[in-house]
């Protein structure tokens, strides 16, 4: 089992909107209750907090109301905010394992974030590296005509990630798995659409394979 963190305190300048990013909607929803409700979908994760920051204090009164557990963060940037959090869940268990993901990837299902912590939890046995990095193809970007943020050696770093409750650098596997639904950050108007598109069913989401 994983505790998982929404990463949701930062500025989302790229949005170029008035509104806080995790509070944009797609499909009918703000982007934080489509994470949510994919994490709460996953039967591999046993409790949710969304770290927030004084950059969303919108987004911290709505998570407060709709009684989402929250964790302040200094709103310093991803990395210190993630040191804080590592350092946060060590003070209560050093060796728990987290899965990181960012409040902007909406169509990430909870039988996906099964498959990436079983995954993890498989690599872990024979590698014994902590910490394992969830990456897309190239190619999934150019399929879908999406613009990636970075690009490392032909894949692009998703958004969701897994590291122990230790606050140091741990050593990482890296996971590439080809779906859109992680290549689908939300940073543009047209990431919007195109979430819509493939997955504007009923229930928010379509087989896109």
């Amino acid at each position: 089992m994983a505790i998982a963190l929404v990463m949701a305190g930062g500025k989302g300048t790229r949005m170029k909107l008035d509104c806080e990013k995790p509070l944009v909607q797609a499909n009918g929803k703000f982007l934080i209750d489509c994470v949510m409700d994919n994490l709460q979908d996953s039967t591999n994760i046993n409790d949710i907090f969304i770290a927030t920051s004084h950059h969303v204090p919108l987004t911290e009164e709505y998570a407060i109301k709709k009684g989402y557990k929250i964790i302040k963060t200094p709103g310093d940037g991803y990395l210190t905010d993630l040191s804080f959090l590592l350092s946060y869940f060590e003070s209560k268990n050093p060796d728990e394992t987290l899965l990181t993901i960012g409040s902007d990837i909406p169509g990430v299902d909870g039988e996906l974030i099964d498959f990436i912590l079983n995954e993890y939890r498989l690599r872990y046995k024979k590698s014994q590296k902590p910490a394992m990095c969830v990456a897309v193809p190239i190619e999934i970007f150019e399929k879908y005509d999406l613009e990636p943020s970075i690009v490392l050696e032909g894949i692009v770093p998703s958004g969701v990630n897994i590291l122990r409750s230790i606050n140091k650098i741990q050593d990482e596997e890296v996971l590439e798995v080809p779906k859109i639904e992680l290549a689908l950050n939300i940073n543009t108007c047209k990431d919007i659409k195109v979430f819509e598109k493939f997955f504007g069913d009923n229930d928010g989401r379509k087989e896109t394979d």
